[in-house]
């Protein structure tokens, strides 16, 4: 049987590891074109149009879809989509891969366009020069012009968590109709209490707990003594004179000025919630009912103009 000898093993194996050890690179010529007629040289494309609720081709991932808000917020995202967006080449920045682009929409006065990006499918992979036909999509923002900022500004910025604060502003409000509801409580409970306490005291005889002297005075004898004091009740009478009726029962309650003033400054608080929730500006608890108690005719119309402009937004090129 014949051996291999070390050194011929090791002769027969140094190329591949060789190979192995060096960096690894395409695996295909970038500047040839892929066997494909849906293989297009990105920088070839002069124009593309998209449409919403349309998806782009796909070969290597899933497709997305043509027209995509992202934002900055999803409240404005979801006010209004264009139908249609032009994306139009305006030449590359650092090397002919990097398009950038102007896309324009047909947009209502209230909004406008903000960056542009225009995606693409590689078609080998992510920095293929080479894209597949018909993945074009784009990602772009939409923002309030000053007019939708007086329309939808509120309504934008009175989400419960997004932003600005807005769980702390329902903590608030929630702790305060905690002790709104806490002081209503009290002050029910408190003047049942009472009204029931004058009850069972009003009928019955003083309760006298006190000491009390006979009168004495100059007189002696078997007739008595006579224009004496007439000495004093229990501890608990009110001192003389008594002139007023029905002194002997107990006093009914009254509300003081503590809980008076937590039951104004309460009640004109929600007062002021209510106000506010009829004009649209907060959010608050019955805000359905103070709205239907009004017309139609009088609450906001959140609907876009139906008019609209042309908007032109500006972004580069991305590929995956």
């Amino acid at each position: 049987m014949m051996r291999t000898h070390p050194t011929l093993l090791s002769f027969l194996l140094f190329p591949l590891i060789l190979l192995l050890a060096l960096p690894q690179t395409h695996a295909y010529n970038p500047a040839k074109a892929p066997n494909s007629r849906d293989a297009v040289r990105l920088s070839s494309i002069k124009s593309l149009t998209l449409y919403a609720n349309r998806k782009t081709t796909h070969r290597r991932l899933p497709a997305i879809q043509q027209l995509t808000c992202i934002g900055p917020s999803k409240k404005i995202c979801a006010l209004y989509t264009p139908d249609v967006m032009r994306c139009t080449n305006q030449g590359h920045g650092y090397d002919e891969n990097d398009i950038q682009w102007t896309c324009t929409a047909q947009l209502p006065p209230e909004f406008k366009l903000g960056s542009t990006d225009v995606i693409y499918e590689g078609y080998r992979d992510a920095k293929d020069p080479w894209v597949l036909r018909g993945s074009g999509g784009v990602e772009y923002q939409l923002l309030l012009t000053e007019r939708g900022e007086a329309k939808y500004g509120k309504l934008v910025a009175g989400g419960l968590f997004e932003g600005g604060g807005g769980w702390l502003r329902l903590l608030g409000e929630l702790l305060f109709f905690f002790f709104f509801f806490g002081v209503l409580v009290v002050i029910v409970l408190a003047a049942l209490g009472c009204i029931d306490g004058g009850r069972r005291g009003g009928g019955g005889q003083r309760r006298g707990g006190g000491l009390g002297w006979g009168g004495w005075g100059p007189g002696w004898g078997p007739g008595g003594g006579g224009g004496g004091w007439g000495g004093w009740g229990g501890w608990n009478d009110p001192p003389p004179p008594y002139d007023y009726p029905g002194y002997r029962k107990q006093e009914s309650w009254r509300p003081g000025f503590w809980t008076g003033a937590a039951a104004g400054s309460a009640a004109g608080y929600a007062m002021g919630r209510q106000s506010g929730s009829r004009s649209g500006s907060g959010w608050g608890w019955g805000s359905n009912r103070a709205e239907s108690s009004r017309g139609s005719s009088s609450r906001p119309s959140f609907s876009p103009s139906p008019s609209t402009l042309e908007r032109t937004g500006f972004g580069s090129t991305r590929r995956r």
